[in-house]
């Protein structure tokens, strides 16, 4: 800023917007004021907040330049509108008030008869409205306090809700997980009673098929052999949740059978028989199916080698 400029800032209050315009040294006051009718209306009052000095459109001090009243650099003022200013009883002529004829620059007097009686009246205005300044800053901080009250209300409503469906959100999360695992568990007893079926079959089908050997007579035995024995084996073997069905010959061996399986399902297994119960070993691979008493329709399980 160069050294001639003088930045007036006005507010009506601390919390209010300021009004700044910059002017001249040598330029009059008059014009500050206009300045300040277009903000505050005409018949506005200033304070200056530095000095204390009180500046009215009446004032004799109108006609001083901004330099001899000492308004240079940046002056703040608070500003009172026309309906605002205090009043005071009428003691007589008021005139020019601020720098008066005579006076040099400085605070605002009072000139003319009974000086001391104007000068007591204009100290009592200066008072009342520095108590009527005083006053409106405390409403203005009141009315900050309210206001930031409300915004922590706001903030609180909008959090509650935010955690409200934040909570909401994670219930429906959870509904989603809780019957997801409820259909994988129905699944697995869906597949275990199949596989209980499968073997209660299998067994009925062996008591049947041991039931009717034992009864019959040696003749019909040597007669019927040949048609039930034809050397043929029908294997079905339950391998996970596939069921595979191949023909062997008895005198294949059992890891005939293995190596179909494998290649079937694309991994590595075990097998055993369901009944009677047993797990082969390495050393039946080896083995016929008519030497492991596998003959007519069998029924093996197959288990994953990793399981």
């Amino acid at each position: 800023m160069s050294s001639g400029e003088v930045t007036i800032e006005v507010r009506e209050s601390a919390a209010s917007k300021p009004y700044v315009e910059v002017f001249q040294e040598d330029q009059k006051l008059w014009e500050v004021f206009k300045f300040v009718e277009d903000y505050l209306g005409p018949g506005a009052m200033l304070w200056n907040v530095n000095t204390q000095d009180i500046f009215t459109s009446g004032d004799k001090a109108m006609k001083k330049s901004l330099q001899d009243l000492g308004l240079t650099g940046h002056v703040m003022f608070m500003g009172v509108r026309k309906d605002r200013i205090p009043r005071m009883p009428a003691r007589g002529p008021v005139r020019g008030a601020i720098g008066g004829e005579g006076g040099g620059g400085g605070g605002s007097h009072y000139h003319g008869e009974n000086s001391a009686e104007h000068s007591l009246s204009l100290e009592e205005r200066k008072e009342r409205a520095k108590q009527f300044l005083q006053e409106k800053r405390q409403i203005d901080k009141a009315a900050a306090v309210e206001a930031e009250k409300e915004k922590e209300k706001e903030r609180r409503r909008i959090g509650q809700e935010l955690m409200r469906e934040k909570i909401k959100k994670e219930k429906e999360e959870m509904k989603k997980v809780s019957e997801s695992i409820a259909k994988r568990k129905a699944s697995k007893r869906a597949e275990l009673e199949a596989i209980r079926a499968e073997i209660a079959r299998d067994k009925e089908m062996r008591k049947k098929e041991r039931e009717g050997s034992s009864s019959s007579t040696p003749a019909p035995v040597k007669t019927v052999t040949p048609a039930v024995r034809d050397g043929k084996v029908k294997m079905k073997i339950k391998v996970a949740d596939s069921t595979l069905m191949k023909t062997f010959e008895e005198t294949d061996l059992l890891s005939n059978v293995l190596d179909y399986v494998k290649q079937e399902v694309k991994q590595e297994v075990t097998l055993s028989n369901t009944y009677p119960r047993k797990d082969f070993k390495s050393e039946d691979l080896i083995q016929s199916l008519a030497s492991l008493g596998l003959t007519g329709n069998v029924s093996l399980v197959g288990k994953s080698a990793a399981a």
